[in-house]
């Protein structure tokens, strides 16, 4: 049997780059509140620039598709899905990703793949000289269907993504401190 490969990650095009440029204009914020007010007030201020910054991560780095031989794990929001390729009958893009189970049931997945744009081919190119990373995502994620070594009686399984929550209540008891000390 070779050698199992890292699972195949689909995020939400452009959000690492949203949720860098976030964290320099929150930095900069916070480093301004203190030179302008102080330590303690800059930290009354910090939990409302994390609860944003939290929400970009959430939305746009968390949010994803993880997938190999084995099955698929969609994260949406705070919710995760792990589906077994065996329970997987079709695979189809409409406004997002959708995988459709053996039971009928449809999981929809916020981040991931999407059709690519025909790429513009320059005169000294052909269109054979792309790779395989410049295919697109529904046919990736079909070969990895393709190549499945999961169980037929593979169960599907949903959890929360627990770690972001704790982060969520940390910020939100922050918040509720923050307001509490300034009224």
């Amino acid at each position: 049997m070779p050698a199992a490969r890292p699972p195949r990650v689909f995020r939400v095009t452009g959000a690492a780059w949203l949720l860098g440029i976030s964290a320099v204009g929150a930095v900069v914020l916070l480093v301004e509140a203190v030179v302008r007010s102080g330590a303690g007030e800059a930290l009354l201020l910090a939990p409302w620039l994390l609860l944003v910054l939290w929400v970009i991560y959430v939305v746009g780095i968390a949010s994803d598709i993880r997938a190999d031989v084995t099955g698929v794990d969609v994260q949406n929001l705070l919710r995760r899905t792990w589906v077994p390729w065996s329970r997987v009958k079709r695979i189809a893009l409409r406004w997002q990703l959708e995988l459709t189970l053996d039971q009928g049931a449809v999981v929809r997945c916020f981040g991931g793949p999407v059709r690519s744009r025909p790429r513009r081919i320059g005169p000294d190119r052909t269109r054979e000289d792309g790779n395989d990373e410049a295919a697109d995502g529904i046919a990736r994620m079909q070969r990895l269907r393709l190549e499945a070594d999961s169980a037929p009686d593979a169960v599907v399984t949903r959890s929360w993504d627990w770690v972001s929550i704790a982060a969520l209540l940390v910020l939100a008891v922050w918040a509720a401190v923050a307001v509490i000390v300034t009224r």
